[in-house]
Parts: C-alpha cells; structure tokens; sequence
C-alpha cells in the first residue's frame, strides 16, 4: 500500500507516487499535455491530446507528429516554434493557435511550449500544454461585437441615422490634427440647416417635420462621398466632414445635396407634398486653425446663405 506520509516515505513510495501523478495526467487532465523529441515526433501524450487527434489510446501517438494528425500548415508552424524553443532554450507562452480543418468549425487554443532537458542538461526535446478556448473566443467576439454596437448607437442621431453632435466633435478634433501635419492637403466642413423649419412644424405637426430632417439626412448621404461623413448636430442643423476635399470640390458636393433637397418634395400628410430648402456654408481647413474657427467660419457663410435669400451655398 502506498505510504503517503512526507516523513517515512520510502524511495519506493516515491516512485509509486510519480507513477501514480503522472497517470493520473494523463488520464484526467482537461487541458492537452505532450512530451516530444527533437524531431517533434511525440514521446508522451495525455489522453485529452490523443483524443485531439481521434485517437483513443494515447500511447498509441508515441512515434507519431502533428503532420500526422493536423493540415500541414497548422502542423508546421508547431514544429518552427519548436526549433526555436530547441534553438533558444526560452518557453514560448501563451500562443494562440487557429486549428481550420475541411467542413468542421475552427477551434482555438492557447498554448505554451517548453525545452525538455535531460539529466545532464541537455535539451532533448520539448514539452507543451494547451487549452481549448473556442468557447471563450466565441464569447470574446460576441462581446466586442455588442460593445462596438453600444458605441456606435451612442454616436448616431436615432430620427436621422446620421453620426450625433458629439461625435462630429470628436472626429473633426481628430481630422484637425491629422491634417495639421500635413500641409499638402486640407479638408472642409458643410453647416447645413433647414430653411422655414419652424414653419413647417408649425403648419404641419412635428411628425412631417421630422420627416424633412430624413430627408435632408437622405440628400446628405446620397450625394456626399463614401469617405465623407454626415451629422445631425441640432435640430435641424447639420454638417459634413469632408476629407481631402478643398472648398471648390466641396462646394460642388455641397450644391449636389441642396439641388437633391428642394427638387424632391417632402409628403407632409393628406396627400400634401412640400417643397423645402436647405441653406449651406463652407469652411476649409487652413493651417493652425482650431475647432472652433473652423466651424465659426461656416455658421458665418450658412448665415450669409440665409442673408441673401436661402436655399443656396456660401464660401
């Protein structure tokens, strides 16, 4: 019977105990568990990691080498990080490794690899374990997708669909500095907003004003580019960021979308359809302007569209 007490342990007993530990690895452990030699071809295999490879028995793999059992490329890049281990006698840890096989799921796992040393302090080999974490990816991935979700509805104006008043502030301090650095280039704003709005709500009811806001969102998205990004920063005020764009391009993207806004009438109920127009301003990025002169000097030409008359661009 083996003796398990520290202090009267027979060397006997030790050895049983090894025995018995290292069964015990290899039976029960959940994570997989090999021994190879320097040629990759494995020495001592936990039944987790045989069953891996669809193998029932894991004394069955002794010889054997994940070219074996796995693609060639899933294989390969085992037996390179091996030599390296070999090569450098440092661990490598914490390896996140993607296992594709034809028509099943990608599974991954996170393993760490070790040299296997000798008695005399010779590397003969290496050692590993890893641990199925395709679940956890799942999960990982899952949650990424929901917090860009949350971040992205935290950005966007619900009536509209456009991006929100914070984040036109946001990005434009982000454009500012990118393009301070950059001499070469400029980008612009277009301040939108919508002529007689008070008008329409007045005479219409809030629901058809709100349909106009959609409307002016519509133009914006269907006649600025794809690298160019639409707000709704107030009621009914918008903005265009515009980048790499210069004021006369921008001023003919600008023209685009109050052309669209006021040739397509807005239904406003009882089979009534309203004509509306928009009143745009243009600023351009010059060197060592900041956020707030930017934006100043379009209100500035929208309100000078007002001035003369509305439904038109100033720059």
């Amino acid at each position: 019977m083996l003796n398990l007490d520290p202090k009267n342990m027979s060397n006997e007993d030790k050895l049983e105990l090894d025995a018995l530990v290292l069964d015990t690895l290899r039976m029960y452990a959940t994570d997989t568990i090999y021994f190879k030699d320097t040629e990759s071809r494995f020495l001592w295999n936990s039944l987790e990691h045989a069953k891996q490879m669809g193998v029932d028995d894991p004394r069955l793999l002794y010889g054997k080498s994940d070219f074996d059992f796995f693609p060639r490329e899933f294989a390969q890049l085992a037996r390179d990080k091996e030599i390296e281990i070999m090569r450098t006698g440092k661990p490598i840890l914490n390896i996140e490794e993607a296992l594709e096989r034809d028509g099943e799921e990608t599974e991954f796992f996170l393993a760490s690899k070790y040299p296997l040393y000798s008695k005399d302090n010779r590397i003969i080999g290496t050692w590993g374990m890893s641990r199925n974490v395709t679940e956890r990816r799942k999960i990982s991935i899952e949650l990424e997708k929901s917090l860009k979700k949350v971040q992205t509805l935290a950005r966007v104006d619900d009536l509209t669909g456009l991006y929100n008043r914070t984040y036109f502030y946001e990005l434009l301090e982000k454009t500012i500095a990118i393009y301070s650095e950059r001499s070469d280039m400029t980008f612009s704003i277009v301040a939108i907003d919508v002529d007689d709005m008070k008008y329409i709500n007045d005479q219409y009811g809030q629901p058809q004003g709100d349909a106009v806001l959609r409307h002016v969102a519509s133009a914006m998205k269907l006649n600025s580019r794809n690298t160019d990004t639409c707000f709704r920063v107030g009621g009914d005020e918008f903005m265009v960021l515009l980048e790499g764009c210069d004021k006369v391009h921008c001023l003919g993207i600008a023209k685009k979308i109050a052309e669209y806004v006021s040739a397509n009438r807005v239904d406003v109920g009882d089979g009534k359809r309203e004509t509306v127009t928009i009143s745009l301003g243009i600023s351009s990025y010059e060197s060592g302007m900041d956020m707030a002169e930017i934006i100043s000097i379009a209100d500035r030409k929208l309100y000078k569209s007002k001035r003369n008359g509305k439904n038109q661009v100033s720059f």
